[in-house]
Parts: structure tokens; sequence; C-alpha cells
């Protein structure tokens, strides 16, 4: 009987999702042979497979033994969906010290790898009443806001620069936009500090403080900060705020640091 296109297609998005979840199910890297056997799959088209998804990320391949294992972009994924487990109880406890330590709103923000934005998932307000509002229903662009330089410091300067080139025309946020050198500079004073300060540069009259949350391989996965109407700041309290929200993120790159898979390319 003959397919069609559609089934081919199918049959082909089946086998890659087999051939992913085979990898992550071994716990330890794979060579080709080995993999199609476990899967029963003709070790040409697990091999095809491999090589589509090492160059998307979701695979990575040993230099020394040939090997393959998880890549980065599944990780990133692993580490995305632990915010509906046990890493979402951490933030929430994490926002909720943070939020009680410095008297204002605390937020996550998730850095989004496919469209190269920010969204804030997880928001504790003050107990004052007049706060920054933090949407959830919208992403951001990384060109405004401490967030976005909490996130953007780092990320790796082919994929910055591919986000300063689209979003530095969009007019998102209400402060200008530098030029490629000035936010080069200023996303180095965030790497030296370790968090990042905003006043009024996504929305006027804020103010806000963010730390960014690493993976075990340096890739952002969002932020963690406080954020006040910009008539409510202390000065003087900043490089204590600081502190706090770097305190905060440290803690959560600690524990993000522990959603691997149990053997990695490099063990």
């Amino acid at each position: 009987m003959k397919t069609t296109p559609k089934e081919d297609t199918q049959s082909t998005l089946l086998r890659s999702v087999r051939v992913l979840f085979g990898l992550v199910e071994a716990g330890r890297p794979m060579t080709v042979t080995r993999l199609a056997t476990a899967l029963g799959l003709p070790a040409s088209t697990t091999h095809r497979i491999l090589n589509v998804l090492k160059d998307a990320g979701y695979v990575a391949q040993s230099e020394d033994t040939g090997t393959y294992g998880p890549g980065p972009a599944l990780l990133r994924a692993s580490a995305m969906l632990s915010i509906a487990g046990t890493f979402q109880a951490l933030v929430d406890a994490t926002l909720a010290e943070l939020c009680e330590r410095s008297g204002e709103s605390a937020f996550y923000a998730a850095y989004l790898w496919e469209s190269q934005r920010l969204r804030f998932v997880k928001t504790l307000h003050s107990h004052h009443a007049i706060q920054y509002v933090l949407r959830p229903d919208q992403t951001y662009s990384l060109l405004w806001g401490a967030t976005g330089d909490a996130i953007a410091s780092r990320l790796p300067p082919e994929i910055l620069r591919a986000i300063y080139e689209r979003d530095k025309d969009s007019g998102e946020g209400v402060a200008s936009v530098p030029t490629w050198e000035a936010l080069q500079a200023r996303l180095g004073g965030v790497r030296l500090h370790g968090h990042a300060i905003s006043h009024g540069q996504r929305n006027e009259g804020s103010f806000a403080i963010a730390a960014p949350v690493v993976d075990a391989q340096g890739n952002p996965l969002g932020c963690i900060g406080i954020a006040m109407p910009a008539s409510r700041h202390q000065p003087n309290n900043t490089p204590q705020s600081g502190e706090l929200v770097k305190s905060a993120a440290e803690r959560l790159c600690l524990a993000a640091r522990s959603i691997r898979f149990p053997e990695t390319l490099s063990s």
C-alpha cells in the first residue's frame, strides 16, 4: 500500500520523537547502532534523524567517542518544564522571601528561546497600595528594562545582535534604544555586578532590579527581581536590594544546575 505525503511526514515526526526519547531514557551516551537496535529502527534512518536533531541543538555528539546524548536545547526545554514541578516550588519560596525582605513586589521572568523574548510567569505583590504591575499575558523584548538586560547579558553575541536588529525600532519601551556599542558596554556592567537596574526604561515611572538565572551550561533560563514605582525607590537602598536579588538568583541557579539527565557527554 502506497503511503501519502502526510503519512510520510507523520511517520518521520514520530520516529524523530522516538529517537529523542530513546536518548533520554538511555541515561547515557549512545552510538547510532546501539540506539537504532534499541528502537528497532534502521541505522541509516536513526543516523539521519540524529543529525537533524543535532543541527537544531536537541542532540549533542561527543567529539571524542562519536556517541550521542541530549543537547542544550533539550536541556533548556527540560528546565522550562520543571517550572511546573519542583523548580516552581523553589521559585515560589524564593519570591516569597525576596518580597518579604525587600518589601516590594518580586517576579520571575522566563526567557522564551523560540521567540527570543521574555514573559513574567510568576509575580508576588507587596503590601503597598501602589504597585508596579507586571503583565503575565504578553511577551517583552530584551532591549528594555532590568529584566531584558539581565537575560541579554547571558546570551551569545550573535543571538543578541539578531534580537537587537529585530527589536531596536519596535518602540516597545519608553526609553531610547542605545547604540549596539553602548548596549554592549551596559551589559558588560551587568555581568560585572551580577544584576541589572532600570529606571523607567520599559514603562514610565518604574524602577526594577533583576539578576539572571542560568543553567549548568550558563544558558539563561530567565531572571528574578523586584519592581516598584520609581517614586518609592530609595537610592540608598539600591546596594542592599541588589544583593538580595543576586542572592535569590544564585539560589535558583544552584537548583537549575541539578536539572540534568543522569549522564552527560562530558562524563
